[in-house]
């Protein structure tokens, strides 16, 4: 007797030119598209609340602090939307090795480096403030 053997799901066969974007890419862009969303409203919304803050108190600000407060208005959607439309081209797209290379660092910069930099730059003068009035 001869039994048929059924592929199993990794061994299924695809055209040769068919794109091969497996489900879990798709769902970790888009992981990705709601965390530069996120990011982006909710320091959109409190550089605002931190700027009264800071003209309120008085207080010098630091140099990070002065150029986020400066251009946060158009420096956050050019980074946080630019990297949500790089994050879905790049699933559209096939890109070479460096281009995909200054996608990704990009893409890292602003997900992994900037956020914490952005929350770091509005804390400063507070922490400024705190270390002054503790003396």
């Amino acid at each position: 007797m001869h039994s048929a053997s059924i592929p199993a799901p990794h061994e299924k066969e695809f055209p040769a030119n068919a794109p091969r974007k497996p489900w879990i890419m798709w769902l970790f862009a888009l992981v990705c598209c709601l965390y530069y969303l996120v990011a982006y409203f909710e320091l959109a919304g409190a550089a605002p609340i931190f700027a009264k803050l800071f003209k309120e108190l008085g207080v010098e600000l630091p140099l990070l602090t002065r150029l986020l407060m400066a251009n946060y208005s158009w420096l956050f959607p050019v980074l946080f939307v630019g990297a949500v439309i790089l994050t879905i081209a790049k699933e559209f797209l096939t890109l070479n090795r460096l281009p995909l290379r200054v996608v990704n660092l990009f893409l890292g910069v602003v997900g992994i480096g900037f956020v914490p930099l952005a929350i770091l730059a509005l804390y400063m003068p507070l922490f400024d403030l705190v270390h002054k009035l503790s003396k």
